[in-house]
């Protein structure tokens, strides 16, 4: 997906939410791929939108209708079943903590928030991957965050103890790639 698809995307799943009568905001805070395209300009293309639930009443009150929008839309435009991400918190919630996010757009009902760079490159760090650290890259001259130690104090902040712990090899590995001595 390119930024005008996530955006028209999103868009639909808004539109569809209201057609589900789902009036109460839906605030849903957008990390990863989507968010590298959408705010932090990364030139490249991503296969899905991954969010977090900013409040766990609206997952439980839109769970279904949600999940009928996104089929919705899944069919209209035939996307891969799993191009919306709404389960990616589930794998890391006892992981991570959720910060406060600033409201970037609403899609009627959907509102979503962005969090700050420094928050998606902890998420970056810690999940290691190539494609991770090529998107940490991108976000370390668009933060204050200079030396592995504000690495770490970043990661002390945002990823809890047993995040830390089993996710210790990618850290350590993104750490060790993005702050190598020169």
């Amino acid at each position: 997906m390119k930024p005008d698809e996530i955006e028209e995307y999103l868009a639909e799943l808004g539109t569809e939410l209201t057609s589900r009568s789902i009036t109460k905001p839906v605030r849903l805070m957008l990390i990863g791929g989507a968010y590298m395209l959408l705010l932090a300009h990364a030139p490249r293309t991503t296969n899905d939108i991954d969010v977090f639930w900013l409040e766990e009443d609206a997952f439980q009150r839109t769970l279904n209708p949600l999940r009928e929008s996104v089929q919705a839309i899944t069919k209209k435009h035939r996307l891969n079943p799993d191009w919306f991400n709404y389960l990616a918190q589930m794998l890391i919630y006892d992981e991570v903590i959720i910060p406060p996010a600033k409201l970037w757009k609403r899609f009627g009902p959907l509102h979503i928030y962005a969090p700050t760079r420094e928050y998606i490159l902890t998420l970056k760090i810690m999940a290691g991957r190539d494609k991770d650290l090529e998107d940490c890259a991108i976000l370390l001259p668009q933060t204050k965050i200079k030396t592995r130690q504000q690495a770490l104090q970043l990661l002390n902040r945002y990823i809890l103890p047993e995040g830390q712990k089993k996710n210790a090899e990618q850290i350590e590995n993104s750490l060790n790639q993005l702050f190598a001595e020169k």
